[in-house]
């Protein structure tokens, strides 16, 4: 179907865009009629909005759909045929959820495309530490955003450990005693930024506990909101954690349970890249696309959803794509910046977890 010896065989950040535009729109179109094919309502909503997608000649062109339809609707790309779980976002309480329906060969899928994107910072010697109480992969919790991070991320490194005790509280011990044992091994902690900042920077300066230097690294995302309203930006939340924790590198990024693998991970000059799984747009209030450098509504793709339509949204976020394969940290192809949630929006739970 679409080009996978390319896309899991090549650089995921090397793509000029003059080289990646082509290909992937082409393996775009092969996604859009396969959706097309197989999903009722993103065949309506093609039908109705946009034009043939046989005859699109540009990838802003192609039909997308908006990222709250995952709450109120039920969109699924099957034959019946497919084992289908289903993954919620971690909504806050008394707002709706988006449910995704994953089926084995998409949750590979985005499996080995998290572990591409992050080839160069997450590697199998690697142990990993989540901000997560043992049990939590044995609840139902885990068919959410946060266990769907969980499971993928876990999938990349040798061993486990996990830094919350039976009531949900901070265990520091634990990682004292493997920095006793580890004194020069690498190793990853992962969690959604608010958590990483209630649930360790808080709790560690309650209790004055501060650590030496080390080789850990941090990899997080979402959760900014509740950050933004403490004034905590991401350059202090970067300069707390690494003061307390010793950490020697802090890696955030952007990503959606709606296009769960392919995610943008920050570059060391604070800009969010699309890899040669992803793109990105910007739009203004009438849905036209914003120039370089101007802010707008985000839209992602993602080559990874076969089982539901998700491979082309319009989130609820703003952002500015900044320019085009001239980051001064190397990587080719688009990088920008998010802005924030829309003020009207409704909070899509996965970024709001404590």
């Amino acid at each position: 179907m679409l080009d996978y010896k390319t896309l899991y065989n090549s650089d995921p950040f090397g793509f000029k865009i003059k080289k990646k535009d082509p290909w992937y729109l082409s393996n775009q179109k092969k996604l859009c009629s396969y959706h097309y094919k197989y999903s009722k309502n993103y065949r309506l909503i093609s039908n109705n909005i946009f034009e043939s997608i046989s005859k699109v000649k540009t990838i802003s062109k192609l039909p997308f759909v908006h990222v709250s339809l995952f709450k109120n609707f039920n969109l699924i790309s099957t034959n019946n045929n497919q084992n289908i779980s289903i993954f919620s976002s971690s909504g806050t309480t008394g707002l709706k959820k988006s449910k995704i329906n994953l089926d084995p060969k998409t949750s590979l899928l985005q499996t080995k495309a998290l572990s591409k994107i992050f080839s160069k910072i997450i590697t199998k010697d690697k142990d990993i530490f989540f901000i997560e109480n043992k049990n939590f992969l044995n609840s139902r919790e885990s068919m959410s955003a946060k266990g769907a991070a969980i499971k993928g991320f876990g999938q990349l490194c040798k061993n486990k450990y996990f830094l919350l005790d039976k009531r949900n509280k901070i265990d520091f011990s634990i990682l004292t005693n493997y920095l006793k044992n580890n004194k020069d091994k690498e190793f990853i902690i992962f969690g959604f930024t608010s958590s990483i900042w209630f649930n360790l920077v808080r709790e560690a300066r309650k209790q004055k506990i501060k650590f030496k230097k080390n080789q850990g690294i941090l990899v997080h995302g979402g959760g900014w909101k509740k950050m933004h309203n403490l004034r905590v930006n991401n350059n202090i939340f970067k300069k707390e954690v690494r003061r307390l924790f010793g950490l020697k590198q802090v890696y955030n990024y952007y990503g959606m349970i709606e296009q769960n693998g392919s995610v943008f991970v920050e570059c060391e000059k604070g800009y969010f890249h699309c890899s040669i799984f992803s793109d990105v747009f910007t739009r203004n209030s009438k849905l036209e696309l914003s120039k370089i450098n101007e802010s707008g509504l985000i839209q992602t793709l993602s080559l990874l959803p076969l089982s539901y339509p998700g491979h082309n949204i319009l989130t609820e976020d703003m952002g500015i794509i900044h320019g085009i394969d001239d980051c001064p940290c190397g990587k080719k192809g688009k990088y920008f910046s998010v802005l924030g949630r829309v003020p009207s929006a409704e909070l899509r739970g996965c970024s709001d977890v404590t």
